[in-house]
């Protein structure tokens, strides 16, 4: 098995898989702000990594640490989904699994205390990328394609 599909692109079940294994493995609870009722909810390894549940929130996290560490994203590509958690799904990844899976891993320890990873600590970056999805959603088609590095050490 590979981590990695077609042209350098990560396979997004092996991302989020593999995420899914960090998360259980750090024996941290990840968690979510009920912003309704103001109380943190726990949330299941598999939903947090799955891509139509909070995945597209570890991912825009990452792609943040990324473009801030190299001046250009990774690539990931979110579709509107209704059905999805946060009314988005992850569609691909277009940068490297490495650099991808790194940049998620530093996401999540910078607001992760020993047991817990508060994923609505993310939520700043994914409440700015949706916004733009909104803006800039054509009526017939809601993808965003969020511009990824052309190499893993490459600065604009």
């Amino acid at each position: 098995m590979t981590a990695m599909a077609g042209e350098g692109q990560p396979d997004l079940e092996q991302v989020g898989r593999v995420l899914e294994v960090l998360i259980e493995r750090s024996g941290r609870q990840v968690t979510t702000l009920d912003r309704a009722t103001g109380v943190i909810e726990p949330i299941s390894a598999g939903l947090a990594s799955a891509p139509f549940g909070l995945l597209p929130v570890f991912l825009v996290a990452g792609d943040t640490v990324w473009r801030d560490a190299t001046g250009s994203g990774l690539g990931v590509e979110l579709r509107a989904d209704p059905q999805a958690l946060l009314g988005h799904q992850v569609v691909s990844i277009g940068g490297p699994f490495s650099n991808v899976m790194l940049s998620v891993m530093e996401a999540i320890e910078r607001v992760a205390t020993p047991r817990e990873v508060p994923a609505h600590l993310m939520l700043e970056q994914w409440q700015e990328t949706t916004e733009r999805l909104a803006r800039d959603a054509a009526p017939a088609a809601a993808a965003v394609q969020v511009p990824r590095a052309t190499s893993p050490g490459s600065r604009r």
